[in-house]
């Protein structure tokens, strides 16, 4: 796309990601909005930006997995992440990177960012915060397509006492693809997270303001925060660079996933790209082959049709109905 067609940039890439997310007002609409979805208050005094960010340590895993990390005031940590590739074991994969959201509180860092003393350390005493992990994927879960939105809680049992919680994990899997213009218009949006995730799947593709801008403050300013054309020079640039990586990327994995159905991507995902294509040929082979026989058999009784012959022994030699027969 020719960057004089842009109006908004994307979360799709890092920079566009981190550029809309890490506005205070942007995040704070963002988050009570989702949490609001599962009929929870959030109500969010303040939240800090935490320097820890994990970007993988191969290019590849920089191009398709990014993420931010903030803080509120209670002490809760959220972590939110953008992918834009199929992972393999995803929930094991979140489970593992929050974990080592809670394993870190033991490294606690000063208001400056520098590592405390052992003795300082010493007074931590295990005060584990609760780590929330939001996870934006830009990929449907194969038999995940009732929930385009998840909350999964790692919950503690208590048995004895008969009392279940939620202190430490969480986290919420948002399918990006069903909020996309062809799966989604907007006025089928009904919820407030509903119009943060149409305008967080379509913002590259926008030629008009944010949608639903009357409707929040917060979406006001994401439409504020994201404006391509006063990005500076360098900025554009390293946006359209991106970009660009994304939707060659993007290709790519199309190549790879797509089956021409959501079946045939769904076992694509399951059993391997090969043999989804395989099938594929097999199919279409089978249903020519078929289509063909048939064109064949009319042509055939055609023929004989105009040859005077009877319509039985048409019957008996092509296998058509006399209705067929009829109408040629």
């Amino acid at each position: 796309m020719n960057k004089e067609e842009f109006l908004y940039i994307s979360p799709i890439t890092d920079f566009g990601f981190k550029k809309c997310f890490r506005d205070e007002i942007v995040m704070k609409g963002f988050l009570t909005a989702l949490f609001e979805y599962a009929g929870v208050t959030l109500n969010i005094v303040s939240l800090t930006y935490l320097n820890n960010e994990s970007d993988g340590e191969k290019e590849k895993s920089r191009r398709v997995i990014y993420d931010l990390k903030c803080k509120l005031d209670t002490g809760e940590e959220f972590i939110i992440e953008m992918q834009n590739e199929k992972q393999s074991f995803l929930d094991k994969r979140i489970t593992y990177y929050m974990a080592r959201g809670i394993s870190n509180q033991g490294d606690i860092i000063k208001q400056k960012g520098d590592t405390i003393t052992k003795k300082e350390k010493k007074k931590w005493n295990y005060d584990i915060k609760k780590v929330v992990g939001i996870f934006l994927l830009n990929f449907k879960i194969p038999g995940e397509e009732r929930h385009k939105v998840s909350r999964n809680c790692i919950v503690n049992m208590n048995s004895r006492k008969k009392e279940i919680s939620n202190e430490y994990l969480e986290y919420w899997k948002i399918q990006l693809p069903y909020y996309r213009k062809r799966k989604m218009n907007p006025e089928n949006c009904k919820t407030e997270l509903e119009y943060w995730l149409y305008n967080i799947a379509n913002m590259d593709k926008m030629r008009n303001k944010v949608q639903f801008m009357d409707k929040t403050p917060a979406l006001s300013r994401l439409g504020e925060v994201a404006r391509y054309h006063v990005l500076s020079r360098v900025e554009q640039e390293k946006y359209m660079k991106e970009y660009d990586d994304y939707v060659v990327l993007k290709d790519a994995m199309n190549v790879k996933y797509q089956e021409g159905a959501e079946k045939g991507e769904q076992r694509g995902e399951q059993r391997g790209f090969k043999k989804g294509m395989a099938e594929g040929i097999a199919k279409g082979m089978a249903q020519g082959k078929a289509e063909g026989e048939r064109d064949a058999k009319i042509e055939t009784a055609r023929q004989m049709k105009a040859d005077g012959m009877a319509i039985a022994l048409i019957i008996k030699y092509t296998g058509l109905s006399a209705e067929e027969i009829d109408k040629l």
